[in-house]
């Protein structure tokens, strides 16, 4: 069976075995793919696609090893049930999105690939092409992190990156995320109600780094917000084009 098919059957329950290939040898590795995926606890339709970024979470497609980021909205909370890790800032950068590729509104559950692609985010088909596009864009930054350790309630890591093309940096701000590892909500009303719903990589905190005008390295402090418990979380930092919102690079690390 080809991966193309066997991606169109992961919606139907099967395992997402398209996202489950071997880790390529390093040689024939590439950077990072960054999937972010606009989901709420209150949409009916969201979760397969959360159940979907579950499967995807740290697997390999077409070389590439992929970054998952789970952003909550909030325009569906009046509908009976408030998602606890909804927030305006992710149905404002789903807006941002979506005026960049002329939709003519926003939705759920949509996923957006590298910042440049935006496909149905139950739809393990589209996902596997727009990731294997992604994968194929040369130019990418290498970025990596280190010595990441909590002081209180305060992370603090060092990111470098490497020296970006003329293309990769005019415009090109890096950016900071923390998220939880893995979050689980028993849904006691709306359109999910009674449903338990498993999410990773749930975006709590997103900040701005620093502009990049060539190779990077520095520091970055993120404070926890007030009431979110400190477990397993993860940070991953991003390159991204202001302008037409490209990822050009991307890295993450357990803290």
């Amino acid at each position: 069976m080809n991966v193309r098919a066997f991606s169109l059957l992961a919606f139907a329950g099967l395992t997402f075995a398209v996202f489950a290939q071997s880790t390529p040898s390093s040689s024939d590795s590439k950077p990072a793919v960054v999937a972010e995926l606009f989901t709420s606890e209150g949409c009916s339709s969201c979760p397969p696609a959360d159940a979907l970024l579950v499967q995807m979470d740290g697997k390999t497609y077409a070389g590439a090893p992929i970054i998952v980021l789970s952003e909550h909205v909030d325009y569906w909370n009046h509908d009976g049930w408030r998602d606890p890790f909804s927030s305006e800032q992710w149905t404002q950068r789903q807006n941002d999105y979506n005026l960049r590729f002329r939709l003519d509104s926003v939705y759920t559950p949509q996923m957006v690939i590298d910042g440049s692609q935006q496909v149905n985010g139950s739809n393990g088909g589209q996902i596997g092409h727009a990731i294997e596009t992604a994968a194929a864009q040369p130019g990418k930054l290498q970025i990596t992190i280190a010595d990441a350790s909590w002081n209180n309630d305060v992370l603090h890591a060092t990111v470098s990156v490497s020296d970006p093309s003329p293309q990769a940096a005019k415009g090109t701000t890096l950016y900071a995320v923390l998220a939880d590892d893995q979050d689980t909500s028993n849904v006691a009303k709306g359109e999910n109600s009674g449903r338990t719903l498993t999410h990773v990589s749930v975006v709590r905190v997103l900040q701005k780094v620093s502009s990049l005008h060539g190779p990077y390295s520095g520091p970055v402090e993120i404070k926890l917000p007030h009431g979110v418990n400190r477990s397993k979380m993860r940070l991953i930092v991003f390159a991204q084009k202001g302008q037409n919102g490209q990822i050009f690079g991307a890295a993450q690390r357990e803290v």
